[in-house]
């Protein structure tokens, strides 16, 4: 038996099959998630067994790189529309801490090395300790293992009791997880609605006669013509066709892109638009790899295939297709035109449906290597501090911008919704049985040395942080509770935070958030670790 628990694997994945199973286990609605997998980890860990020590690290890189590719499509437009707000609550949390942390150490009288390790375990934030040893070894070489001491102590705590209180949050302020994805929804549907077809019946006599590819030349309005009704006729709307007077047009748009078109065209009515049987509209998720990458009006999808894509609509998004918007793998595409036409594109499009559930393994790997060399780069800073980002930042800053654009140049990247969700679980529960494992094997030993007062230090330098991350979320700025619990846990960069979120709702409204607040949160709680390592020696 001694034989087997020496082998790591065995022990990896006796923490992970356990600890899912305790965490599927429910008391009055509330179950630990992938947190159980956490408690295992410790208890583990406190009997001496360990796990392969990089899994911890591959585990981190995952999970943060699967974020950001989900979060990537929505991530700039939500950061323009609420960057300050998401950029002050971060502040906020990590200033509250470093404040806290000062206070604990007058308190305690703890050395300053013990006092900025107590800070970074308070706050879950490993780059953070990194970046205090730094500083420490500038002042006092063989200090690290100090700073560490007040990681181990903090940590725990933190991990495991923000996950519980993310459990909690929607008893504890009573509100319903239901009623706050329909909020969610409605929200987005007024920051990006959703496109509409509406019909027009020409009345403006300078429309009599021109081509449609003369009403809107210079794309003056984000609109398509679709289909148009001629007496009895129906037609796909190509672009050499000449409307006339009395022609009905159908138009898909925005709802302020329709207006312009009725001020354009003539008035709205609501003849049917699809009495001619040779006339198809269809739906159709692109999956052929040379279509994509694209900008539509290179791809002059007309004069090649006698087709007009009218909507494209891409993770949750409506696009509406003008010749500067690319197609991407994955995206669903209305596609109006002749029958045979349609049905020879839409063939085209299929390509090779395996294609759908693969991952472009090339693009993938290359934007997890640049994410790497990208957190390994410093950055001094005037006062001759160096920050660096760490691989698990740089990965996920790179995640966003490859998850925005859809590849990095040249090389396009596909994921599937699967794919994506398996990394970012996988990579939780690898980082939760490697980090559970490391404090496991410290906590009890570190609390006799050191007593229940540096426990209880944490504890209140987290509490704190917490209680004004909140505060500013739930009353000034009355946010959305799963925007609160997303932004909570990336304020504290606690991954598990964010997996305890998850389990509660099928919204992307938290990993949105939690992709907004971390970048600010991580660059600064690296800073505050160096900060308070410098004013702390000086203050003595």
């Amino acid at each position: 038996m001694s034989a087997l628990l020496t082998q790591e694997m065995l022990v990896l994945f006796a923490i992970l099959a356990i600890g899912v199973g305790l965490g599927r286990v429910t008391v009055r609605g509330v179950s630990l998630g992938a947190a159980g997998i956490l408690f295992v980890a410790l208890i583990f860990g406190h009997f001496g067994l360990t796990v392969p020590k990089p899994v911890m690290d591959l585990g981190l890189l995952l999970f943060v790189y699967a974020v950001g590719l989900q979060a990537g499509p929505r991530f700039f437009r939500t950061f323009r529309h609420h960057g300050i707000r998401f950029a002050l609550i971060a502040l906020v949390i990590g200033g509250t801490g470093a404040l806290a942390t000062l206070a604990v150490q007058r308190w305690l009288g703890l050395s300053y090395d013990l006092a900025a390790g107590l800070f970074t375990g308070a706050l879950t934030c490993t780059p953070a300790l990194a970046a205090a040893i730094d500083a420490a070894a500038r002042l006092a070489p063989g200090s690290s293992g100090t700073i560490s001491v007040g990681y181990g102590i903090a940590y725990p705590f933190s991990m495991i009791g923000l996950v519980l209180l993310i459990q909690f949050m929607p008893r504890l302020f009573k509100r319903d997880i239901a009623s706050e994805e329909q909020q969610w929804e409605q929200e987005k549907a007024s920051e990006t609605p959703a496109l509409q077809a509406l019909q027009f019946r020409i009345t403006n006599p300078n429309v009599d006669g021109k081509m449609v590819r003369e009403i809107n030349p210079q794309r003056m309005f984000q609109a398509n013509i679709s289909r148009i009704r001629h007496g009895e006729q129906v037609f796909a709307a190509t672009p050499d066709h000449r409307l006339h007077l009395n022609d009905v047009v159908m138009v898909v748009g925005l709802p302020d892109e329709l207006e312009k078109m009725r001020l354009l065209l003539g008035e709205q009515t609501h003849e049917r638009m699809d009495v001619n049987a040779d006339v198809l509209s269809v739906d159709v998720e692109v999956i052929e790899e040379s279509l994509t990458g694209k900008k539509l009006g290179e791809m002059r999808l007309w004069e090649q295939f006698t087709v007009v894509i009218t909507r494209i609509r891409r993770q949750g998004v409506e696009l509406t297709p003008s010749g500067n918007v690319t197609l991407e793998m994955g995206d669903n595409i209305r596609v109006v035109g002749d029958r045979r036409a349609v049905e020879r594109f839409v063939e085209l499009v299929h390509g090779q449906p395996h294609r759908a559930e693969e991952t472009n393994m090339l693009p993938f790997l290359v934007g997890l290597l640049l994410g790497i060399l990208l957190g390994s780069i410093p950055i001094t800073l005037p006062n001759g501090l160096e920050l660096r980002l760490g691989a698990t930042g740089g990965a996920f800053i790179v995640s966003l911008v490859v998850g925005h654009f859809g590849g990095l140049g040249p090389l396009r990247l596909y994921v599937p919704a699967a794919a994506k969700n398996l990394s970012r679980e996988l990579g939780l529960m690898l980082f939760l049985a490697g980090a559970g494992v490391n404090a496991g094997a410290d906590f009890v030993n570190i609390l006799r040395q050191h007593g229940l007062s540096l426990l209880v230090g944490g504890a209140l330098v987290t509490t704190a942080s917490v209680a004004a991350g909140l505060f500013l979320m739930h009353r000034i700025y009355r946010m959305n509770l799963l925007a609160t619990m997303g932004a909570l846990s990336a304020s504290m960069t606690n991954p598990p935070g964010l997996g305890a979120v998850n389990d509660q709702t099928q919204s992307d409204l938290p990993t949105l958030s939690y992709a907004s607040v971390y970048p600010v949160a991580l660059i600064f709680k690296i800073l505050l670790a160096q900060l308070l390592i410098e004013i702390l020696a000086r203050l003595g």
